[in-house]
């Protein structure tokens, strides 16, 4: 366990029964096969992520990281660029991927027509994701929620259009947005990533799809499907009951197996990197209150506020702290 707050990564190893390190250099050299790397809130935090994912690949260990693979696009594409010239592997911990609900639906529907993707949570019961030193939720639960809406459509997103903005935090980044993303295939996704309070206790997660003719509704934590189609009774596939972590296993066993030579990863850095792409264009297009070409997305922001002209989003921040 390597952290570089001392006590912090002698905590978390005691409860692993684990060697436990400050020096990610030093823990390196010690015959590391594989690297598990979970970033933390912050922008140094991210920053330190970076350092520990870089140095991994250069010395050609495997590293698994849980999203977002960066805050910005600039610095995901740098670490997509790292991993290609890498010959570890580098997956990136979309679990969403794996789910039981999910499977069902890319069973269903290969080519789905519409995608909507829900990914909420409750600000009023303090989740990680939820804190503004690095911008909300928009950037961690919403990068798996991007990857999502790209996986089902099975295409290349062409643009994005959205709104929304800093409903609960002061924070630099949109906690709160609704987002339409057009494909190449003609798919569109509407995706809804936000801190709204008042959550069903144990899934954060509602998506719908649908290519015309049949539609798939997921709920509980994506693991129960049901799939409806006209003049038919609807078909419940439900693993609710399934072990919790079942799909955050599933791809880990996956980048495992993938390391050791069989198979691949659920999800690589070029997908960190394209849904880190995607966030980038959300706040832009919320920004300019226009349609974002991604090839076009801007990435020079440099982490500056993105709503400072937006008197509503003043005042309701106003006297709220992180």
């Amino acid at each position: 366990m390597v952290d570089g707050d001392a006590r912090r990564a002698r905590a978390a190893a005691q409860q692993l029964g684990a060697a436990w390190g400050t020096d990610v250099e030093e823990a390196l050299l010690g015959g590391v096969d594989a690297v598990a790397a979970a970033p933390q809130a912050g922008r140094a935090a991210a920053r330190n992520l970076a350092l520990v994912t870089e140095t991994a690949l250069a010395r050609g260990v495997h590293v698994f990281v849980q999203p977002p693979l960066a805050l910005r696009w600039p610095d995901a594409a740098r670490l997509q660029a790292r991993a290609l010239q890498s010959e570890a592997m580098a997956a990136v911990d979309f679990w969403a991927r794996g789910a039981d609900g999910v499977r069902v639906l890319r069973g269903r529907l290969p080519r789905p027509r519409f995608v909507q993707i829900e990914a909420l949570t409750d600000p009023l019961h303090g989740r990680r994701e939820g804190r503004a030193s690095h911008g909300g939720v928009l950037a961690f639960l919403g990068s798996q929620a991007f990857d999502l809406a790209c996986y089902l459509a099975g295409s290349r997103p062409l643009h994005v259009q959205a709104s929304g903005g800093r409903h609960t935090r002061r924070a630099d980044l949109a906690d709160t947005a609704s987002a339409a993303i057009c494909f190449a295939s003609g798919a569109l996704a509407r995706v809804v990533v936000g801190e709204f309070g008042g959550v069903p206790a144990g899934s954060a997660w509602r998506v719908t799809a649908t290519d015309g003719a049949e539609t798939v509704s997921l709920s509980h934590n994506l693991q129960r499907a049901e799939v409806h189609r006209q003049g038919r009774a609807p078909r419940v596939y439900d693993h609710a009951d399934a072990e919790t972590d079942a799909p955050q296993a599933r791809a880990l066993r996956a980048f495992l197996a993938a390391a050791a030579g069989e198979g691949r990863p659920l999800a690589g850095f070029d997908d960190g990197a394209r849904a880190v792409q995607l966030a980038d264009a959300v706040y832009e297009a919320m920004r300019e209150r226009a349609r974002v070409p991604l090839a076009e997305t801007p990435s020079g922001f440099g982490g500056r506020g993105l709503y400072a002209y937006d008197p509503v989003a003043n005042r309701r921040n106003r006297g709220l702290g992180s």
